[in-house]
């Protein structure tokens, strides 16, 4: 462990720091750096640009301490920057002249210069590393220290690599943010955890019903104190199983897809309360769905799209479009994918009001995503396909899953992919994970 037993400190300025009083060699260091110029900074800007002028000076061999007021004014409008250096008897701006952002470190050093034009860093610096828990100290050439120069830096050094455990899964990452679940964590040590919300092991699949979760794996599915063996189901809502040809206990002569509130669409088009007091005829095979409110739209096979208000059972509208292959839904436009593109349509008749250029698409919160030759509204993502979900979509690749939630969260291996009223299941090799619909 290095201990801070010897130091030469001067006006404001550490020169060195180390166990015990310096050698020939670190005092010529030492005195290299003595013959800098030491300047108090009367700094006047904005607080973003204060750090980089200190760097900016260091660079230049002059150093912040206690010395002779060196005084930097600095105003910044968009992109131009306006300076102002007064020095003892000296004064330079760049008034007439602004600098960019980008190119104000440039302009800053060149007028520096002109103030100090002796002042040169020297070759060697005092390198001071924490590492795994203790400092080691080190002569350092400056050039290769990027960033602020000083007589002594003290650097930590982290390791880039950890061991993080989740339940009995365990794998060595790289130092970063990670997705665990519903909540990103940064991984800059060793860490476990031992329960994560929304993440199951060595499961098949996960139902929710209300705030109870029953497992099913192995052709078993888990509820409370009961097992039943079942075909993997379609889902479970109020204790009652619905997989794709029962109800609870009844046979349904016909195909369920999928369950919302308390009836299920089969694969002939029609909605059949899970009561089994009654049956509705929307479609015919269905292409896709969605439902916004109380309103549910229907695209079958046939190019049918019907639009509907399930609180009365009624038709307000349908339309026939030849060649559509997708369905997607916002608050007040309708979205239908047909060749290479997608009619945006009006919800209230179904008229159309402009037509996009997509290979694919989804609604992902208040906006229309654009999936169009490998890139998603402009960013790169590869070949691949929407899974609309109901305002959450997911785009599948080859090698990777984006699910857009509240933020894009990105899983990789998925196995299976599964969505419902209440949320979305992706399995992600031994992985479960359960993501709840807000």
């Amino acid at each position: 462990m290095f201990a801070f037993n010897y130091k030469i400190e001067e006006s404001g300025v550490l020169y060195f720091l180390g166990e015990a009083t310096p050698t020939a060699t670190e005092m010529e260091i030492v005195q290299e750096w003595k013959e800098l110029p030491v300047v108090t900074l009367v700094y006047d800007g904005p607080d973003e640009y204060k750090g980089l002028v200190e760097t900016l000076l260091s660079q230049d061999g002059v150093l912040t301490g206690v010395g002779t007021p060196l005084i930097v004014k600095l105003r910044v409008k968009e992109d131009h920057v306006a300076f102002q250096i007064v020095f003892e008897g000296k004064e330079l701006d760049n008034f007439e002249n602004l600098a960019t952002s980008e190119l104000f470190p440039e302009q800053f050093k060149e007028a520096m210069k002109k103030i100090f034009p002796q002042a040169k860093i020297p070759p060697r610096f005092f390198l001071i590393e924490y590492k795994d828990g203790s400092f080691e100290r080190k002569i350092a050439q400056t050039q290769d220290f990027p960033g602020k120069k000083a007589p002594v830096v003290i650097f930590p050094v982290w390791k880039q690599k950890h061991v993080l455990k989740i339940g009995n899964y365990k794998k060595v990452v790289d130092e970063g943010f990670y997705q665990i679940g519903g909540r990103t964590i940064y991984v800059g040590r060793d860490i476990s955890l031992k329960n994560v919300p929304g993440l199951y092991e060595g499961v098949d699949m996960v139902f929710l019903d209300g705030e109870k979760e029953y497992l099913y794996k192995d052709g078993f599915l888990r509820m409370g104190e009961s097992i039943l063996k079942v075909q993997e189901p379609v889902d479970v809502t109020g204790g009652i199983v619905i997989t794709r040809h029962k109800i609870g206990e009844r046979e349904v002569n016909d195909t369920v897809l999928f369950r919302w509130n308390d009836f299920v669409l089969t694969a002939s088009g029609v909605l059949m309360g899970i009561n089994r007091k009654w049956t509705w005829q929307v479609s015919k095979t269905p292409v896709e769905f969605s439902l916004r409110g109380s309103t549910m739209y229907v695209l079958d096979v046939c190019g049918f799209l019907r639009s509907y208000d399930l609180k009365t059972r009624r038709l307000l509208w349908e339309r026939k479009i030849e060649g559509a292959w997708g369905l997607d839904v916002s608050e007040d436009r309708v979205f239908v994918g047909v060749g290479n593109n997608v009619m945006v349509l009006n919800t209230e008749d179904g008229e159309t009001i402009e037509i996009l250029e997509a290979d694919d698409f989804a609604v992902w919160k208040k906006s229309l995503l654009i999936y169009k030759d490998g890139k998603i509204d402009g960013e790169n993502v590869g070949d691949g396909f929407f899974i609309r979900n109901f305002g959450t979509p997911l785009f599948v690749s080859k090698d990777r899953v984006l699910l857009f939630e509240t933020e894009k969260r990105v899983y990789r291996d998925v196995e299976k992919i599964r969505v419902f009223q209440w949320g979305t299941v992706i399995k992600e090799g031994s992985e479960l994970w359960l993501i709840r619909r807000d």
